[in-house]
């Protein structure tokens, strides 16, 4: 790992239980010299990535909600789907989902509501677990070969709560893949349902992101399941379209 990456790697120590974090911290979980931390923190601090919230601990910095609103104005994604996006969630009733897969995580990164009264566990910006909801079960399905071999044993292999084994883990996966979407109920929240489907590179099996519709039981009680299966993929491969 080059030095950069140890360096960036400072901001993934923070999350929803830690919002800030001191440089003893930083390097006991590290395993790095104070010196070497306090040079990261420095640099950090001078790119606005970290700023000094109080005395010896430091919070994410302002540049990170300047780069969130440049990737909403220009990530590829998005301009492709938005206004698709906005127009499945008017015409259904339900909140549409963009989400990718990076680095191992899986976020929700953009979300177009009817309402704002929806609670979702998971909104945007904040990891999925893994293969747990739509969204999450369709990034990871389209994963090829080896690596979704990788991921399953990174992930899930020695977890005693999976209900998978690798067997039921590809079998599941290769599902996903030849209906062209998934559908679960109360995953990642209780009384809701979600729709996804793959994002894909025109003319290829390389998958860029999910698409996803999700409402609550009495939405789908209104709407048939089928109908809602058949607007989501179809929004997919114009999003798609779009891009290409």
């Amino acid at each position: 790992m080059s030095s950069l990456s140890k360096m960036l790697s400072v901001l993934d120590l923070f999350s929803p239980q830690t919002l800030k974090i001191d440089p003893e911290t930083i390097a006991e979980r590290m395993e790095l010299s104070r010196a070497t931390v306090y040079r990261y923190v420095k640099d950090l601090c001078d790119a606005g990535l970290l700023v000094r919230v109080d005395a010896g601990s430091y919070g994410l910095g302002p540049r990170i909600i300047e780069l969130d609103w440049m990737m909403r104005q220009y990530d590829p994604i998005l301009i492709a789907g938005r206004e698709l996006m906005h127009g499945l969630s008017e015409e259904t009733g339900l909140a549409v989902f963009a989400s990718v897969f990076y680095d191992g995580r899986i976020i929700n990164t953009y979300i177009a509501e009817p309402t704002d009264t929806y609670q979702f566990a998971f909104g945007r910006g904040q990891p999925l677990p893994f293969f747990r909801g739509a969204q999450s079960k369709v990034l990871i399905a389209y994963q090829k070969g080896r690596r979704l071999q990788r991921l399953f044993d990174e992930q899930m292999a020695g977890d005693p709560h999976s209900p998978y084994d690798w067997d039921s883990f590809a079998k599941a996966a290769r599902k996903i893949r030849k209906d062209g979407y998934c559908v679960t109920h109360d995953e990642l929240n209780l009384g809701l349902t979600g729709i996804a489907a793959p994002i894909m590179v025109a003319g290829s099996d390389e998958i860029l992101g999910s698409l996803a519709a999700v409402g609550t039981s009495a939405n789908f009680q209104l709407l048939r399941q089928e109908a809602v299966t058949e607007r989501v993929v179809e929004t997919a491969r114009r999003i798609a379209a779009n891009l290409g």
